[in-house]
């Protein structure tokens, strides 16, 4: 990966680095042709750490790239992965995020409607994204997600 958090943010590039294009493509471990979202998350967090009100960017740059996202596959799948991120890292309390403030509960009812439609589009359509094959069935990873402390529904926003 060649682009940083805070390069995103100076060219106006947070929906790609969040997405993981282009410069912001960090190669999942084992280099397999995959997007690892947790180390493009991380970067984001750890520049977010340093500034002067952390979560509510956090909710501003998330709400952007939400925007962003249409009825796609891939972009289906990176909100999925970028969810997951987040409450893996919530659920270890790492960062500056605690138990007491959830991202969810920051968005608009039209907002998490759309997380809602884009979870049952990669549900319904897991067979296309990359790798698949390969990975766990996405019935399986969306407990695994409920697991590592997401306490919605992502299906039924």
């Amino acid at each position: 990966m060649k682009g940083y958090f805070d390069e995103a943010v100076n060219n106006n590039e947070i929906i790609a680095y969040l997405k993981g294009e282009g410069d912001y493509f960090s190669p999942e471990e084992g280099n397999m042709g995959y997007h690892n979202d947790m180390i493009n998350f991380m970067g984001m967090m750890s520049y977010l750490e340093k500034q002067e009100h952390p979560y509510q960017l956090l909710v501003k740059y998330f709400r952007l790239y939400l925007s962003s996202l249409k009825e796609d596959v891939l972009d289906a799948w990176s909100l999925f992965k970028n969810i997951g991120c987040y409450y893996t890292l919530r659920q270890d309390n790492s960062f500056f995020l605690n138990q007491n403030e959830d991202l969810m509960d920051e968005l608009t009812a039209k907002e998490k409607k759309k997380i809602g439609v884009l979870c049952r589009y990669v549900r319904d359509n897991f067979d296309k994204v990359p790798g698949s094959a390969q990975m766990f069935p996405i019935e399986k990873q969306m407990k695994m997600e409920i697991k590592y402390g997401c306490p919605y529904n992502l299906l039924t926003f």
